[in-house]
């Protein structure tokens, strides 16, 4: 029996069924990259819409209700459930608050959008059912990590046989 030769192949074997388990790790990571990526970029590029920034502007105007639908009179009366609700004016500060609701849009892709109080753009809801938010853009380190996990892949069990081996050949008379 040749130690010096089993182990060699051995740890091929191991580093090759470990690089296909690299693989398939990058793969899963790729696709996770992918999805946060195109979240990202189409929630950013509806947030930047002629659309949107036309709701901020109608929101920041000085009368606090322009652009929110005021309820309906029927027959000389307005119905509450009518309308929706309202943003409150904090009296002390003059600012608006309660901006949890969302404004209803219906047009350029934008069904509805949910603000923050700042006026920034909390979630996004599409014309297709879909709810957008705001998600980091995938940093860049991570095209690196999904280009080394098939080499570590390889590496980290070829090197585990590589280690016993060596250390297992250490008890081992030469013949």
């Amino acid at each position: 029996m040749n130690l010096r030769e089993g182990t060699r192949r051995l740890a091929l074997l191991l580093g090759l069924a470990g690089t296909l388990g690299g693989c398939f790790v990058s793969y899963l990571e790729w696709q996770d990259f992918q999805s946060q990526r195109t979240r990202h970029v189409k929630f950013e590029q509806l947030a930047n819409s002629d659309v949107v920034k036309e709701q901020r502007k109608t929101l920041q105007s000085p009368d606090p209700f322009a652009g929110i639908a005021k309820p309906i009179p029927q027959h000389g009366r307005a119905k509450l459930s009518d309308a929706q609700p309202l943003p409150q004016i904090d009296p002390n500060t003059g600012e608006r608050q309660g901006w949890e609701w969302p404004s209803t849009v219906d047009k350029g892709g934008i069904k509805a959008i949910r603000w923050s109080e700042n006026y920034g753009v909390e979630s996004i809801e599409t014309e297709e059912g879909e709810t957008l938010y705001q998600t980091p853009a995938p940093s860049a380190w991570l095209y690196l990590l999904i280009a080394f996990f098939p080499i570590l892949g390889f590496l980290i069990p070829w090197g585990a046989v590589r280690a016993i081996g060596w250390v297992g050949a250490g008890f081992v008379k030469p013949s």
